[in-house]
């Protein structure tokens, strides 16, 4: 008699705290936060594709270079380190980035191939600038570059200096 009366007891307390727990669920009591107008601080995004390759990094400080066919990520920026957007290819190697140093304050702009940086943008903070093509190994490069006191332009073929102009 008392296991029929505690047994009913149980079931009786559990529809109650099932009523009680599920009426805090329903429809009208969910709010919707708008984002329209707010501000998202964060230090970092990591956008994936469907597989989970990291395709694009914004953040502050960025990671190091990842090159696969080293299986890990290098100190390729030496102590130097730099906060903004790095794009990655399919296999998640570094392709390209815009971002600034914490060394100086350059700001940059690059592109890369798989093994090395093929365009440079550089903007310094004091106002000097650089443009740098390359190619793989680097022995092909134009250089345009100027600053408060002068203009530059070089050209290197072959691994050897062609002269373009010369400062008179």
């Amino acid at each position: 008699m008392k296991s029929k009366f505690f047994y009913v007891l149980s079931i009786c307390n559990l529809l109650a705290f099932s009523f009680y727990l599920f009426s805090f669920s329903s429809k009208d009591n969910v709010k919707v936060v708008d984002f329209q107008d707010k501000i998202i601080k964060v230090r970092g995004i990591v956008v994936v594709d469907s597989l989970g390759v990291e395709r694009v990094i914004m953040g502050s400080h960025l990671p190091e270079q990842n090159l696969s066919s080293y299986g890990s990520r290098l100190n390729s920026r030496g102590k130097v380190g730099v906060s903004g957007v790095m794009l990655y290819d399919a296999e998640g190697q570094e392709r390209g980035g815009y971002v600034t140093d914490d060394n100086l304050g350059n700001a940059f702009l690059t592109l890369d191939s798989k093994t090395s940086m093929q365009l440079l943008l550089l903007s310094e903070p004091q106002g000097a600038a650089a443009i740098i093509l390359n190619n793989n190994d680097r022995k092909n490069t134009i250089t345009l570059s100027t600053n408060d006191t002068n203009a530059d332009v070089k050209l290197k073929q072959n691994d050897k200096n062609i002269k373009l102009y010369e400062k008179q």
